[in-house]
């Protein structure tokens, strides 16, 4: 059997697209979970733990990124 790709190259636009639809899915999860009145019911709690799953999923994309700033002559960044 063959081993996942541990490492993927993703341009700056492709993540920027994969962060968009997960929001848009996270807002009509929210939604249906709004609208439907019974946020005990099966369906929300399940609605709920996708859009956790999917917040987590973004603070990862997140946490990966590498921010550059303005560096100054003495190696800080400067504001």
């Amino acid at each position: 059997m063959g081993k996942h790709q541990k490492t993927f190259q993703l341009s700056i636009r492709e993540i920027d697209l994969i962060e968009e639809a997960v929001r848009e899915k996270i807002g009509i999860l929210a939604h249906v979970v709004l609208t439907s009145g019974d946020a005990q019911s099966a369906e929300s709690r399940t609605n709920d733990e996708l859009i956790r799953e999917l917040s987590d999923l973004l603070g990862s994309l997140h946490n990966q990124k590498i921010f550059y700033s303005q560096v100054n002559r003495t190696g800080v960044p400067g504001g």
